[in-house]
């Protein structure tokens, strides 16, 4: 009774969309969901084909005009030149400096990096009677080389013309059971690597472009969509000129991508894929706000690094000029480098709070080690900080990649040139990791410089106060600057902290 009440319902809403506003149709339908989700499980034994089933009616009618607003610009960093402190003898350097308490602006804490539930649903399996007959497509994910299984007859998505009616049936044809072992095999592969939510996003597009053989096609695109919320991703779709894109909701500030505010929802959500310059030019365009049942959100934040195959890459070696023995000879995970390279420019933090491979840390870590073993936290800062502003080579993000850019840390040591933010970052991530001290990143108009919160003895220098905590200044770009010394010119009324 209860499923025929159920599909009375659906029906009674789709025949009468038209007679109502759209705001009235969104509201029905999220009650109609959330109703759908509190059925018991034993009498929707496969809640994933009726929510699927429900879905693909909601796409024949939720769709209206809505403005693309235009990408958000970076914060303007990077001194041209990069200033040198005054000159010093060695011992000098870690000698005190008179106390200078500072006052910025604003301070933000940054919240632990993000990570979104597995899949409310069950993952579907391929029985072992049916496994002889599945047929393989291979898929190479940053060297890994992946196995995506195939169902005999699965067919291909055809999209011709992204019309309410034919998004609808492809809907149908992607639910209907035969591309369940594609959708198994992607979570097995996000499981095995390690993928966040970006890492999968990237996945499911490589899987659905591999399948459809077509790059942002409207038959990848759509299949794309499947692949993410099957796995629990909250997504919209939208399109323009019979051309369909995917928008993917962010509470992390993404600059460089255009993106959507719905009237209930104050996450923006952003077109995230490589056709972004051309969505640019769109003022405005059709969007799809169904929401898929049991919809999880999305983040790019890094809470662990994927766990990709090892490829060779050129050699950097990293010399401190003021401690010669600390010397790293370091060959990145080109792999890895590229995964990063398809990030966009998300805020300062999700760089922070990416740590380094661990690869990178088993290669760095022990001669790093080496050289501060026995030291006070203020004498080893300062010769890690010496490491960073001697071993890397200064350019702008501009000089080097045309653009702003941050660098993930094994980023830092496998390009040529690093800028403040990537010194910065990276310097943040050595001190948490190698003394075990909170760090900040201090953001002055035009710069950014680190913070870090001794835990031994009294530290002298320019520093800053939060919550009872004493945050030192520490800048990895002022060349030959101990800790304590703030780079000359800086305005410290209009800096902000950054709690990492």
């Amino acid at each position: 009774m209860k499923r025929l009440l159920l599909l009375t319902v659906t029906i009674f809403t789709i025949s009468t969309l038209t007679a109502q506003s759209f705001e009235s149709f969104q509201e029905r339908a999220r009650r109609e969901f959330e109703q759908f989700e509190q059925q018991n499980a034993a009498e929707y034994d496969n809640f994933r084909q009726r929510a699927n089933a429900t879905y693909a009616e909601f796409l024949k009618h939720a769709w209206r005009e809505m403005g693309l607003e235009q990408p958000i610009k970076p914060p303007k960093i990077d001194p041209p030149v990069q200033p040198v402190a005054p000159q010093l003898p060695p011992r000098e350097a870690d000698k005190p400096i008179n106390p200078k308490p500072l006052i910025f602006k604003g301070i933000s804490r940054v919240d632990p990096p993000k990570i979104t539930p597995f899949p409310r649903y069950e993952i579907p399996e391929v029985k072992p009677e049916q496994e002889p007959f599945m047929l393989p497509m291979p898929v190479n994910f940053f060297g890994e080389s992946c196995t995506i299984r195939l169902k005999p007859g699965v067919g291909e998505v055809k999209l011709p013309v992204p019309t309410n009616q034919y998004i609808s049936e492809a809907w149908k044809q992607l639910s209907d059971g035969r591309f369940d072992p594609m959708f198994a095999d992607c979570m097995a592969i996000r499981e095995k690597l390690k993928l966040n939510d970006w890492g999968y996003f990237q996945l499911a597009k490589r899987v659905a472009e591999e399948f459809c053989e077509t790059k942002n096609s409207n038959d990848s695109k759509i299949l794309q969509a499947f692949l993410m919320t099957q796995a629990g991703y909250k997504i919209r779709m939208g399109r323009y000129n019979n051309k369909l894109f995917l928008l993917f909701p962010c509470d992390e500030r993404i600059s460089g991508k255009c993106f959507i505010r719905f009237n209930d929802n104050p996450t923006p959500f952003y077109l995230l894929d490589e056709d972004a310059a051309l969505a640019q030019r769109i003022t405005l365009c059709e969007v799809c706000d169904a929401a898929f049942p049991g919809e999880m959100g999305f983040s790019i934040d890094l809470p662990t690094l994927p766990e990709l195959p090892f490829a060779s890459s050129v050699m950097r070696v990293h010399k401190s000029t003021r401690y010669p023995d600390l010397r790293v000879d370091f060959e990145a995970n080109k792999n890895l480098i590229d995964f990063f390279n398809t990030y966009p420019q998300a805020p300062w933090k999700t760089f922070a709070l990416g740590s380094l491979s661990e690869r990178t840390k088993q290669t760095i870590y022990p001669l790093l080690k080496k050289a501060i073993e026995g030291k006070s936290e203020v004498v080893a800062a300062n010769i890690i900080i010496n490491f960073v502003q001697t071993g890397f080579q200064y350019k702008t993000d501009g000089e080097q990649f045309g653009r702003e850019r941050s660098l993930f840390g094994d980023e830092s040591f496998y390009y040529p040139f690093c800028d403040c933010e990537d010194r910065a970052i990276l310097y943040s991530i050595l001190m948490r990791d190698l003394l075990g001290v909170k760090a900040a990143l201090i953001y002055y108009p035009g710069h950014l410089a680190t913070a870090i919160c001794f835990s031994e003895g009294k530290v002298y220098g320019d520093y800053v106060e939060v919550g009872g905590d004493k945050y030192t200044i520490c800048d990895p770009t002022y060349i030959g600057a101990s800790v304590g010394m703030t780079m000359p010119n800086m305005n410290n009324a209009e800096a902000e902290v950054i709690l990492i």
